[in-house]
């Protein structure tokens, strides 16, 4: 699917969402039932990738930190923080956190999801309003491999008894 195929809107309390289902009744609802309140109560904002008649896919983003608490030991935090400068170490750092990531059924297997990640690593690098080094998602555990392959580490080992896993990305390396 080309560039051109497809447009970036951004949800709004009024918005006519199009045919939507990625096979995941808790993303699929969060879209038709909870994107808006999210958006009223300043709790996220979503967007929909679309052409004229679908929705390809939607995300949805949010503030957040990283904080030493998020990491089991000081070590980890110090390795995720050793690019920043000595005078500015704090203990937590700006973050945007990928709240949702869905891509309709029908378009699966088009990379629609890593383009998303570039897209959004790109805006928060180049276009970046408010101060975000990180970029955070919780992943669920079945797609821990899809977000190591773009460029996110698990804050904690992997625990598969765990639906989701927190995950991150330094934006800085990313300029």
């Amino acid at each position: 699917m080309d560039r051109n195929d497809f447009v970036i809107n951004r949800l709004t309390i009024d918005y006519q969402l199009k045919p939507f289902d990625c096979g995941d009744p808790d993303l699929n609802e969060f879209l038709h039932n909870d994107a808006r309140f999210y958006l009223r109560e300043h709790l996220a904002v979503t967007y929909l990738v679309e052409t004229e008649t679908d929705t390809i896919a939607y995300f949805s983003v949010q503030n957040d930190k990283i904080s030493l608490d998020d990491f089991p030991s000081n070590n980890q935090f110090n390795k995720a923080r050793k690019s920043i400068p000595r005078a500015k170490m704090h203990k937590s750092y700006p973050a945007v956190k990928v709240g949702r990531l869905a891509v309709s059924e029908k378009f699966q297997g088009l990379r629609f999801g890593p383009r998303i990640l570039d897209y959004l690593k790109l805006l928060f690098v180049h276009n970046n309003r408010t101060g975000c080094r990180f970029m955070l998602v919780d992943a669920y555990t079945t797609k821990i491999r899809f977000y190591e392959d773009q460029q996110f580490c698990l804050l904690k080992p992997k625990n598969d008894q765990e639906k989701t896993q927190l995950m991150y990305c330094d934006l800085k390396p990313l300029q």
